[in-house]
């Protein structure tokens, strides 16, 4: 039985090696069975969403998803999503830039997740919570509104951590994320002061 439980374990961590094979930037497992996971985006056009990693992608209708499931088309055949009562973190899932906006005018970039399970962070020490101004450049650190400044021609690599409860395998997460973005100085108040200004 100790056997079997070993070899098991060593063929997960080998087939997750393989999914991390493509050159993804991973932080850090803890796990030992499988739960898929798709955060989609909204990407309103004024800014750039640019996939990094391989679990990020632009769909056919030019949503940024970000897809850890069998479904992801770079991963056909590979990795089942991931493992109940465990931490995954990723430094750079995809960037924004801000190419889109006039020249020499910085943006105030905010992101949301409905999932408090799902939170973001910056390996590059530039992006903020958006409730406290504190800079959380690691994942555990991370926080489920985050905030940040974009200078034009600039972008920032959003790290994105996810913590799996006790889900029964096969469940599948689906839950969006939001993305807004505001020319530096008409941000919200609440933002004013705490993302990089």
């Amino acid at each position: 039985m100790r056997k079997n439980l070993a070899l098991g374990i060593f063929g997960l961590l080998v087939a997750f090696g393989l999914v991390l094979g493509a050159g993804a930037n991973f932080r850090d497992y803890n796990a030992d069975r499988s739960v898929h996971w798709k955060i989609v985006t909204d990407d309103n056009e004024l800014i750039d969403l640019t996939p990094v990693q391989p679990y990020a992608y632009i769909n056919s209708g030019g949503v940024l998803v970000v897809d850890i499931s069998p479904n992801n088309p770079n991963y056909p055949g590979y990795g089942m999503g991931l493992s109940p009562n465990s931490e995954y973190n990723f430094d750079e899932v995809f960037n924004v830039s801000n190419d889109l906006w006039e020249d020499g005018m910085a943006i105030v970039v905010r992101i949301t997740s409905d999932n408090t399970a799902i939170q973001f962070y910056g390996a590059d020490e530039n992006i903020h919570d958006s409730a406290t101004g504190q800079t959380v450049y690691a994942s555990d650190m991370a926080k489920n509104d985050v905030c940040f400044v974009v200078n034009n021609g600039d972008a920032v690599s959003v790290g994105m951590d996810f913590t799996v409860g006790n889900d029964a395998p096969g469940t599948v997460q689906d839950t969006p994320i939001h993305i807004e973005a505001y020319r530096l100085g008409t941000e919200p108040a609440d933002l004013s002061g705490k993302c990089g200004q």
